[in-house]
């Protein structure tokens, strides 16, 4: 399959530029899907995959990244490409990493049966050639024996569809229970030879012209959640490997931070990294000046901010961003003419806190204090509102503090799943409509990485803070126990929450 358009720039739909110019405006770095700057080795690695995708091989790509580099950014730039270009009859399924589902085929097999049962069972009812369904399941050697009579029973001439729905979601195991095999007396499928019906059923995808692009992002969550967890989806995605010579097309993509790199996978499963060690692609920063001047072009062409571009360059060259989510940051700063914040690794060295609070960080690691985190926060957040004499009141169980004399209202949130921010968005807008003539400042994790886009809120009265968790508990521990300090981290709370609190 030819590609030849790939990577080409796509327009920035109209109902999203409202909320993506308040993003860029106040600091925010929105999702920029629209444009992939640079990377030129790994643009040319993917779109080779991609032209295979209809070959007699499943492709994959593993791609590992610096957190804020633009992992997502790639995978729904590919999302958005062939949404707008559906002749190509390729769909991006793009997910986040399940910390619950970490068999990969499994987590697969369930994104099939949501989107495409209406195609498969459209094949299954139109399919006369009984004799050849051996070409879908590698003939029923190996394996696949295991599935033969699963897949003779789906293909049974004379199946209503209704039927034929039933015994798909036997294979899916969404019908799982025992007495749904006995009632068509066949032996009950486990969930290791589902790995067979993942082949059956992409394979019946490609007989339809049907090409799909899994693209799971954030897998590092699955590590952080326990490494026992992270073994079982590497094992997992290494089985799914090994069936890929079965399996007529279609594309995996898998994204990791490099927190979980090349060595820590080569550890845990040494046979996967050496069946997918080509398949590794890595994204970097953009630092050569063809790069960043084609981000600043390409960020001013899209708000025509009328500022000469090449004093936005040397700018940006004395003050140059460690990836590329803060280069979007401070480049948007610069055309909108705005003071760039400080880090707070800038404040605290600047004010020579940084060994204490270094000091207190790992005590409340080696403490477990940040376990639960949404629960402890609350108590040294008080202490500090009380000893600035903040006029206000705190509500700890719905997690915000309303300033009564500035009229505004802090809200946080500790969650870094955007999965789950709908519960939050609905808080909010409760708050919204409680206290209208409020504004609200709404902390979000870093890692949540929220934007207007995501929040669907536009109006000047909502504002997102970006902020580590940790960090603030961190800061407002070692203010409550540090009198004689207490000064100068007043100073680096004010600074780090953006005077919101």
């Amino acid at each position: 399959m030819k590609i030849d358009n790939l990577w080409e720039k796509l327009s920035l739909p109209a109902k999203h530029i409202a909320a993506f110019k308040k993003d860029i405006a106040e600091g925010k770095v929105p999702e920029l899907p629209f444009f992939i700057i640079g990377q030129e080795k790994l643009k040319a690695a993917v779109k080779n995959k991609i032209e295979e995708i209809d070959s007699e091989r499943m492709v994959t790509n593993l791609i590992i990244a610096d957190f804020g580099n633009g992992k997502t950014n790639l995978l729904k730039y590919l999302q958005l490409f062939f949404n707008t270009y559906n002749k190509y009859n390729i769909t991006v399924e793009y997910s986040r990493a399940d910390i619950e589902r970490t068999d990969i085929v499994l987590f697969l097999l369930k994104i099939v049966q949501d989107k495409y049962i209406d195609k498969i069972v459209d094949f299954v009812q139109g399919f006369s050639d009984i004799d050849s369904i051996g070409l879908l399941t590698n003939n029923f050697e190996s394996n696949f024996r295991e599935i033969e009579e699963y897949t003779k029973l789906l293909f049974k001439e004379g199946n209503s569809r209704e039927e034929i729905i039933e015994i798909f979601y036997l294979g899916t195991g969404r019908f799982y229970n025992k007495r749904y095999f006995d009632k068509w007396k066949i032996e009950q499928i486990r969930d290791f030879n589902r790995r067979e019906i993942l082949v059956l059923f992409l394979n019946i995808l490609s007989e339809t012209s049907t090409y799909l692009v899994f693209a799971i992002d954030e897998i590092e969550k699955i590590r952080e959640k326990s490494k026992l967890r992270f073994n079982h989806f590497l094992t997992s995605y290494r089985e799914l490997v090994d069936l890929f010579n079965q399996i007529k097309g279609h594309y995996l993509m898998v994204s990791f931070t490099t927190g979980v790199g090349e060595s820590e996978i080569s550890t845990a499963n040494d046979a996967l990294y050496t069946r997918i060690k080509p398949d590794i692609l890595h994204i970097a920063p953009l630092t050569t000046k063809k790069d960043i001047e084609a981000l600043i072009v390409y960020l001013n062409e899209l708000f025509d901010t009328g500022k000469n571009l090449a004093d936005i360059f040397s700018a940006y060259s004395k003050n140059k961003a460690p990836n590329n989510r803060l280069a979007i940051q401070r480049i948007s700063s610069l055309l909108y003419a705005q003071d760039a914040d400080e880090s707070l690794e800038e404040i605290l060295k600047r004010l020579g806190l940084e060994d204490e609070f270094n000091v207190t960080l790992e005590r409340l690691e080696d403490e477990e204090a940040f376990k639960n985190l949404h629960r402890k926060f609350f108590d040294p957040l008080e202490f500090y509102l009380e000893s600035v004499e903040s006029e206000g009141h705190l509500k700890k169980q719905d997690r915000y503090y309303i300033d009564d004399l500035s009229e505004r209202i802090s809200y946080f949130i500790f969650n870094n799943y955007l999965e789950d921010f709908q519960n939050e968005r609905i808080k909010i807008e409760k708050l919204r409509a409680e206290y209208a003539d409020h504004a609200i400042s709404i902390f979000s994790p870093e890692k949540l990485e929220l934007t207007f886009s995501e929040l669907e809120f536009y109006d000047d009265n909502v504002e997102i803070i970006d902020f580590d968790p940790k960090f603030l508990f961190a800061l407002l521990e070692l203010y409550r126990d540090n009198y004689d300090l207490q000064p100068a981290l007043n100073e680096v709370i004010i600074q780090y929450t953006k005077r919101k609190i």
